[in-house]
């Protein structure tokens, strides 16, 4: 669980809730037809306006003009995102989602005066950092990412970091290094970490198949005349 010291820390890294880019996460290919290869996890960031940015594509095809089916398509996309924004934001970054896992869950903003114009609650996960099959074995001490989401805006609002030292109260002092069944637990959690970002991205590209397809079916294909209604 995060311990309250951290959010009254000051936070490492903070990340405005709006953001100038407007670059897709993905951009698109073919004109016809529309097949997304999923990005090298290991690599490719995934944008952090992506969730409205894709919610705003979907909206440019519904206000330009489709076919029920198409609307039908489009609403089934924007309940999937509305279900798994928390997964698709924080999973594909191998953040633990899970019930048991997470540390808050839409949880009142509980630091500095809050505008009562623009409450907000905040759901929080966290990860371990690096790969702890590297160096930590020799280490006295261990690190997490924390990712603070924003419920209102559906974005990520501040990252911080915790460094966690592994204390002998026997020796009263540090450990020389973290104990074996620590390091066993530490080695699933990284599998699983992987998985989960592997996972959540296949999603996001499966959803950006689905949002360009709708694109060429409507405003994007040759022959596209918007809908005015009639008179």
């Amino acid at each position: 669980m995060l311990p309250r010291s951290a959010f009254r820390a000051q936070l490492s890294v903070s990340i405005p809730l709006y953001s100038n880019g407007t670059r897709r996460l993905f951009s698109a290919t073919s004109p016809t037809t529309f097949s997304q290869k999923l990005p090298d996890s290991a690599s490719t960031p995934i944008n952090p306006r992506w969730l409205t940015m894709t919610k705003r594509r979907i909206g440019k095809c519904m206000m330009f003009g489709m076919k029920p089916v198409q609307i039908d398509e489009g609403g089934k996309i924007l309940r999937q995102l509305a279900k798994e924004w928390r997964e698709l934001v924080a999973g594909s970054e191998g953040f633990l989602t899970d019930k048991k896992r997470r540390s808050l869950f839409r949880h009142n903003v509980v630091w500095g005066e809050q505008p009562m114009e623009s409450p907000d609650k905040i759901t929080v996960y966290q990860r371990l950092i690096p790969d702890p099959s590297g160096h930590l074995s020799s280490q006295s001490a261990f690190r997490l990412e924390v990712i603070i989401l924003s419920e209102a805006h559906q974005r990520p609002a501040a990252r911080c970091f915790e460094d966690i030292v592994i204390y002998d109260y026997k020796k009263n002092r540090k450990t020389v290094n973290i104990p074996p069944f620590i390091m066993e637990q530490f080695e699933a959690m990284w599998k699983q970490q992987e998985h989960e970002k592997e996972n959540w991205r296949h999603r996001i590209a499966e959803i950006e198949n689905r949002v360009r397809n709708l694109e060429l079916k409507s405003w994007d294909r040759a022959d596209a005349v918007e809908d005015n209604g009639s008179a």
